[in-house]
């Protein structure tokens, strides 16, 4: 039962990851003139972020593929317009590159094999 609540509050965590950062990811500033994305960097950094954690913190793979089912999802979801005709993710390369960052960094962070436990050796201080 505790899989089932873990996989479905990490779920509903990707979820609020996808949101926030599809909202975000047209942020920038110009300093000089020139367009600096900090909402893409960050929320891609944010997304690589959640899904390192959880897969260093919880053993199991299920918290994780939930977490980038809600990501991956989430900005599937945006990436259509509303009926209201408002579009989340433009065409452009900022909105492209969030589209397609963060499913490959899911695909990434979750096909990445499992790191062995390392015993911890006893013995006297040298």
């Amino acid at each position: 039962m505790s899989r089932i609540v873990t996989a479905v509050i990490t779920l509903v965590l990707g979820a609020v990851y996808g949101t926030v950062g599809t909202v975000a990811h047209t942020l920038s500033v110009k300093p000089l003139g020139i367009p600096i994305p900090y909402g893409l960097v960050l929320g891609l950094i944010g997304t690589l972020a959640l899904l390192i954690g959880l897969r260093l913190v919880i053993t199991e793979r299920l918290p994780s593929v939930a977490a980038g089912v809600g990501l991956v999802g989430t900005v599937a979801l945006f990436s259509f317009s509303s009926p209201g005709g408002s579009i989340l993710i433009s065409q452009g390369l900022p909105g492209l590159i969030w589209l397609f960052g963060v499913p490959l960094i899911a695909a990434v962070v979750l096909a990445w094999p499992r790191v062995p436990q390392r015993s911890i050796r006893t013995g006297s201080a040298a």
